[in-house]
């Protein structure tokens, strides 16, 4: 195989803002739900910026999109890798590529001229470290089945999808396609559930997608148990075994459980002192799928994706450094 990962997924660059607790409340006030993804028009995007900004509030940029920040991660943990999304020719779009290339990444994306701008995600970090999005897709929602390139799917291990993709007509028959052709090319498909929004909303498009091919799930608690419309593992377990063979839960400090075909598992968290959540939960993916790509259990893959989630957590921001992840690989040794 050429590549280990090949990624469908929204190209987003990420603006994040340290904000208060009364904020948060106007935010909630506002119809912002907390801890999770909003789907906000660009004009009330950037009302919420310069209201930030007038309270001398210092932004910083990253590029950004769940499936981006895993892929990036895995390629740095020094998985092949490979992704299709599309931007249009701004000053983010350009940021975007740029970082895609330079992070390892290879893409056939080009910069192309729309009406509509490269999507963007305001992201909001609380004081105890808690992330609030709030995201306008933009050209992203022009994303069509026509991006989707069969030859990087026959070329690939893993095709990694992000729910994210079924929040438009098109990132829905996008996420389709690809799986119809992982389907005939044997090629493996991961699908991360993204945010307790998608899957609250669109519940029966995902449904239907995952059950057409999915060989790894990854979610969070809240997400698992919105899916499967219950509290207790047990009962989580089984229901998740109608859509896949392998799952991984993850369950911030207190780690991850899941199964791989009849074996569960349960691995400790890595108590930290975390500054940022964001991203937490896609540096897990990556490094999963990383390990994964070198022939480990699923279990052992979780290890990994406990300690490399552990230390983007003790940071601002869903990245760290090139040289920060080669360290992470390096000191790892709970295998």
């Amino acid at each position: 195989m050429k590549y280990d990962l090949y990624c469908l997924g929204s190209a987003l660059v990420d603006i994040t803002f340290q904000i208060s607790d009364d904020f948060t409340k106007k935010n909630e006030e506002r119809g912002i739900s907390k801890g999770a993804m909003t789907l906000i028009e660009k004009d009330d995007q950037n009302n919420l910026i310069n209201e930030l900004k007038d309270l001398n509030k210092s932004p910083e940029r990253a590029c950004g999109g769940s499936g981006t920040n895993s892929i990036v991660a895995a390629s740095l943990f020094g998985s092949s890798s490979y992704m299709s999304c599309i931007v249009t020719n701004d000053e983010n779009g350009r940021f975007f590529l740029k970082d895609l290339s330079s992070n390892g990444v290879d893409h056939a994306s080009k910069l192309i001229d729309a009406d509509l701008p490269s999507g963007q995600c305001l992201v909001m970090i609380s004081d105890d470290a808690e992330r609030t999005m709030c995201t306008n897709l933009g050209v992203n929602s022009e994303f069509s089945p026509s991006d989707v390139d069969e030859r990087i799917i026959k070329d690939s291990e893993y095709l990694f999808l992000e729910g994210y993709l079924v929040a438009s007509p098109r990132g829905y028959d996008s996420f389709k396609k690809g799986i119809e052709l992982a389907r005939k090319h044997s090629t493996k498909v991961a699908i991360t559930l993204s945010d307790a929004f998608i899957v609250n909303t669109f519940e029966k498009e995902l449904k239907e997608l995952i059950s057409m091919k999915c060989d790894l799930i990854f979610c969070n608690e809240i997400e698992a148990m919105e899916f499967s419309g219950s509290k207790e593992e047990n009962q989580i377990f089984s229901y998740f075994r109608n859509f896949t063979p392998n799952l991984v839960i993850t369950k911030g400090p207190e780690g991850c459980s899941g199964f791989e075909q009849t074996q569960e598992f349960h691995v400790p968290g890595i108590k930290v002192e975390a500054i940022d959540t964001n991203g937490a939960g896609d540096m897990f993916a990556g490094a999963v799928m990383n390990a994964i790509s070198e022939s480990k259990s699923l279990e052992e893959s979780a290890k990994f994706g406990c300690f490399a989630a552990s230390k983007t957590v003790q940071s601002s921001g869903p990245r760290l450094t090139n040289e920060e992840y080669k360290k992470i690989k390096e000191t790892f040794s709970g295998y």
